[in-house]
């Protein structure tokens, strides 16, 4: 199944990469495109390592935020805010980073839904931990819609424990849900 879903992944790229070199693109559509090109190549990746955990390498956790809300903007998705700051690294394996901050971003955009916000932050501690933090304003812990809610969130379990880091939910200062990824100090 990995190997036909790579097939179909890989047409799909070559289609955007055909597309990223017409010059008549308006920019916000080659700005558009490049996303969908960035998400093809993390989708390959993932499906030529078939699953196998990667190599820890440093993963700056505020650009990729910034990178998954620019990837999931657009008509009908919450208000995706990241928080400014200077970068935060991890060290750990760059796909499941992407997957668990992709999963929490999700949930968070499905739960806050199209009027709502939510907030995206990466902090460094005083003894080196770093927590990624995704915040939204929806309905609060057991209360949103749970569609492939409860899958995803068991994927970000076990992707922190590969990681060492931990996943903790809990409600939100106003309302809605907090999630917190804290990755060990380096």
């Amino acid at each position: 199944m990995l190997h036909d879903l790579g097939h179909g992944l890989a047409a799909a790229s070559y289609l955007t990469e055909g597309m990223r070199s017409e010059a008549e693109l308006p920019a916000q559509a080659r700005d558009r495109l490049e996303l969908v090109h960035q998400e093809l190549v993390r989708l390959l990746e993932l499906v030529s390592a078939g699953g196998a955990p990667g190599e820890p390498v440093a993963v700056e956790l505020r650009g990729l935020l910034g990178g998954l809300a620019a990837s999931r903007a657009g008509a009908g998705a919450p208000t995706l805010l990241v928080h400014p700051g200077a970068p935060v690294h991890v060290r750990a394996d760059p796909a499941a980073v992407w997957r668990m901050l992709a999963n929490l971003l999700d949930n968070a955009a499905r739960a806050a839904g199209p009027g709502g916000v939510v907030e995206l932050g990466a902090t460094r501690h005083p003894g080196g931990a770093v927590t990624a933090e995704v915040v939204d304003d929806g309905p609060g812990l057991g209360r949103a819609p749970a569609a492939g809610s409860g899958l995803g969130l068991g994927i970000v379990t076990a992707l922190a424990q590969s990681c060492g880091a931990r996943l903790h939910l809990d409600p939100a200062p106003r309302r809605g849900t907090r999630a917190r990824l804290v990755f060990p100090a380096a």
